[in-house]
């Protein structure tokens, strides 16, 4: 049951990370990651994925920061200190439970960047991570939607990238 509930709760989570993808404005990506994370955190706790579900939640206090223009390198020390021993103590997955932190952290000290192209790659890139550890705690909603938020996130660069060319050739 339990299996379905996550995944239930993860399928919500996944349309607004998608629809967050096709966003091209930093502070709207932001908020609609809010509510995504949220719901995240429920289905991490739900199908036992703990190391997950912290990282979550330290990932909304991140996103919540940067919304608010107040996540700066103390912020991001105090949440990276208090991450760490967090993923360990509540680590149940061997080395892919480390995979969260490694996507928390990598998002959190990268995410106030200004280029657009450069946020959304970053977002691939954690992404990837995500797709394993997903995997792992059975999260399959999580995993198929990880995989199109990937793809969303690409197609949005291209048509940053064309945006801006036509933008340079006149």
């Amino acid at each position: 049951m339990n299996l379905i509930i996550g995944n239930a709760i993860a399928l919500v989570a996944s349309f607004l990370m998608i629809y967050a993808g096709g966003l091209k404005d930093k502070k709207k990506i932001l908020l609609v990651q809010v509510i995504e994370i949220s719901m995240f955190v429920a289905s991490n706790m739900v199908l036992g994925g703990y190391s997950g579900a912290i990282m979550n939640v330290f990932s909304l206090i991140g996103n919540m920061l940067c919304y608010f223009d107040r996540l700066g390198t103390k912020e991001k020390t105090l949440i990276t200190v208090l991450a760490v021993p967090t993923t360990i103590w509540f680590n149940n997955h061997g080395l892919i439970g480390i995979f969260p932190l490694i996507c928390i952290l990598t998002y959190l000290w990268l995410m106030n960047l200004k280029n657009i192209i450069h946020f959304k790659m970053l977002i691939i890139g954690v992404m990837v991570l995500w797709v394993i550890y997903d995997f792992t705690i059975q999260s399959y909603t999580s995993v198929i939607f990880d995989v199109v938020t990937i793809i969303s996130n690409v197609i949005s660069v291209v048509q940053i990238k064309k945006e801006q060319n036509k933008q340079l050739n006149f």
